[in-house]
């Protein structure tokens, strides 16, 4: 049985805290085969979850963030400010 995508997001994030085993990684895994849009979501959510772990990191430098934000698909100029902001807190 496939599961639907609110259990697919649902399960991401799950995955962010814990690792997923048997038929519940396979079951997601196959969704992501086949729905794009929670795709998009799964690779939202890891980068996220690396962009939460750079941030946590104290000694963080602006070329392990810019290297974080490279494989991120957002425009140039929201990299920036993002950047601007975490450099600045």
């Amino acid at each position: 049985m496939m599961i639907n995508c609110k259990e697919a997001a649902r399960r991401s994030s799950e995955l962010r805290d814990r690792p997923l085993r048997g038929m519940r990684r396979f079951e997601l895994w196959y969704h992501l085969l086949i729905c794009k849009f929670c795709k998009i979501y799964y690779k939202q959510i890891q980068m996220l979850g690396k962009l939460s772990r750079l941030i946590g990191k104290a000694s963080a430098d602006s070329d392990e963030l810019l290297e974080c934000l490279s494989d991120a698909t957002l425009s140039d100029d929201a990299k920036e400010r993002i950047k601007q902001t975490l450099i600045s807190s």
